[in-house]
């Protein structure tokens, strides 16, 4: 019957874990006690200190916070699960099996790694708080599954568990610590008219990709899923990881199937958050806010930094050039070396002067006050060279080359539209004197972790690397384009065609915008924005897709292009980027 407890298979029964001694038992529970005293006790000291507290970086200690919001209403007591007693048994099981027990085994879970629990009815209640992934924890977990303990009934209301959900997020704010929220549930909610699904953008908007969802549809294909899809959806559009699960009421193993999926993927996640060189857990930063995929310019806020203003503007620009031993250089200013007023790059009767000589230092007409100021430019000190031979000096010695830009002042936009890895991405536009966008769309990279934008230095460094490898990459790009168009030179006209439309490549040259803001620095890598749909093959931890991966280890291509690469590489084409010499540096 529906509410029997069994269906067409026997109830899986999990035997609670038993400790081979009394003392192994008492010290078990101790710890367990300790540990879960601790959390408490910093997520209390956390909220009152405002997160900048001593208790705000103990709580460095903790990888990961999972907070499981559980469906109680009076549905779940339905027995249509096999291998469960009913719909609550199956999550209670799933979860002490599958998110407990088998991560214990693997040594993957430890009390380093918090579990919440929110049981979702009329209203919500949080039963479990910053329990420790322990064995103590997995019994506990498998008390829930008698009825004599907790029992479904009643509604169940979405708002008030997302609402304790958020809480118990909000608590734990510690930058370094991956969050993961479970919502099962079998049905619409009972409370639909109410703002469930701002409350769970609100969430994705906080945490972003630090904040994994997923979302269990408890019940057959028949049920109405749109809110828990409307969720994953408003999840994703903020780019938080999130995915929705429809297990086979077939057989509990669906269950823990997706239950085992989602603590691999949070296992990802705490990965993805940690030095590989210290083991330590990296800091995400938490002074953003994320915006909706394909929000508009006009939605949110834009700081500008414009040249006629001394709070809020740009100071230089850097790109990279790694020949000759040169590493960042600095683009030529065309603005007043005074006021920052544009003038160009060549002396204009309505702007301004550029000195003749260097071609690098401008005056506008309102700070040229007499012969003096050029003077001064040119003068030199004994043996010491005037500030033209100096500027002319960096000049020849390519550390300061000329490249156009529409303008030298950006607009940012506040909120971040993209988040991976290791940067966020916002959007930019040049501006002219009146604010007005020009120019291509270009966006902003900025590392998504505290500890790289601490200092100027610092903050460089982090940008170094990017430029110095989309530099190098762009070289062996136009030697390679170089031998493609040399192709048809060694080949017949049949192939001259094939050749022209050959696909060249191409990377973005990066520029790091040194800007000011109220007397403070910030370092922003800036590049143009590539508009459309991408598709990401690999990460940055070794996984590459498995169609990218079947096709690279099945090397099927027609006749006609073996042929032609067969006789490309007799040329060498294949061996272009072994022509680098070693004092270039470059990485394998």
């Amino acid at each position: 019957g529906e509410f029997t407890g069994t269906k067409f298979a026997q109830p899986v029964m999990l035997q609670k874990y038993v400790w081979p001694d009394e003392w192994s038992e008492t010290f078990e529970h101790q710890f367990h006690a300790m540990s879960k005293d601790q959390a408490l006790f910093d997520h209390m000291k956390s909220s009152k200190a405002g997160g900048t507290s001593g208790g705000a970086r103990k709580k460095a200690a903790y990888t990961s916070h999972s907070v499981l919001v559980v469906d109680m209403s009076g549905s779940m007591k339905r027995d249509d699960i096999n291998g469960a007693r009913c719909r609550s048994d199956g999550v209670w099981l799933a979860l002490a099996r599958d998110y407990v027990q088998i991560p214990l085994e693997r040594n993957e879970r430890s009390e380093r790694d918090l579990i919440s629990i929110v049981i979702m009815r009329d209203e919500a209640e949080v039963i479990l708080a910053y329990e420790p992934t322990t064995w103590v924890l997995y019994n506990k977990l498998i008390d829930l599954r008698e009825w004599k303990n907790l029992k479904p009934g009643g509604h169940g209301n979405y708002c008030p568990a997302i609402g304790e959900a958020e809480k118990l997020f909000d608590a734990n704010n510690h930058a370094g610590c991956a969050l993961s929220l479970l919502f099962f549930s079998d049905g619409k909610p009972s409370d639909k008219d109410a703002d469930y699904l701002e409350r769970i953008g609100a969430l994705a908007s906080k945490f972003g990709r630090r904040l994994s969802i997923s979302c269990v549809a408890m019940a057959d294909g028949e049920h109405d899923f749109a809110a828990l899809n409307d969720m994953v959806t408003e999840a994703q559009s903020y780019g938080a990881p999130a995915s929705l699960g429809k297990p086979s009421c077939d057989s509990i193993d669906s269950l823990s199937h997706i239950i085992s999926s989602l603590a691999t993927s949070l296992t990802t996640s705490r990965t993805e958050m940690t030095n590989v060189n210290t083991g330590s857990s990296k800091e995400v930063r938490m002074d953003i806010t994320r915006e909706k995929y394909d929000a508009p310019d006009s939605v949110g806020t834009w700081t500008n930094y414009r040249s006629n203003d001394p709070n809020c503007f740009v100071r230089r620009i850097w790109t990279w050039r790694h020949r000759k031993g040169v590493d960042f250089v600095q683009l030529f200013d065309p603005r007043c070396y005074n006021c920052y007023k544009y003038v160009g790059y060549q002396s204009n009767i309505n702007k301004g002067i550029v000195c003749h000589v260097c071609e690098v230092y401008a005056l506008c007409h309102l700070c040229n006050t007499g012969p003096e100021i050029l003077q001064d430019h040119h003068r030199r000190v004994g043996h010491r060279q005037s500030k033209c031979d100096a500027l002319l000096a960096r000049k020849r010695m390519g550390k300061l080359i000329r490249m156009k830009l529409p303008s030298f002042s950006i607009a940012i936009k506040n909120e971040i539209f993209g988040e991976g890895a290791e940067r966020i991405v916002r959007k930019v536009h040049f501006i002219d004197e009146r604010g007005f966008y020009i120019g291509t769309p270009m966006v902003a990279k900025e590392s998504r972790f505290v500890e790289s934008d601490e200092n100027y230095e610092q903050s460089m460094a982090y940008h170094q690397e990017f430029l110095r490898t989309q530099d190098i990459a762009n070289d062996f790009a136009q030697k390679f384009n170089a031998a493609l168009d040399d192709l048809k030179n060694h080949f017949d006209a049949r192939y001259h065609n094939w050749i022209k439309n050959l696909p060249r490549i191409r990377f973005i040259e990066p520029m790091v915008v040194e800007a000011m803001e109220d007397g403070q620095e910030r370092n922003i890598l800036v590049e143009k924005l590539l508009e459309g749909d991408y598709r990401k093959f690999n990460n940055n931890m070794g996984y590459v897709e498995k169609a990218a991966r079947e096709q690279q280890e099945s090397g099927q291509t027609s006749p006609f292009v073996d042929d032609l690469v067969g006789q490309m590489n007799n040329l060498g084409l294949e061996a272009i980027g072994e022509e680098v010499s070693d004092d270039e540096d470059v990485d394998s």
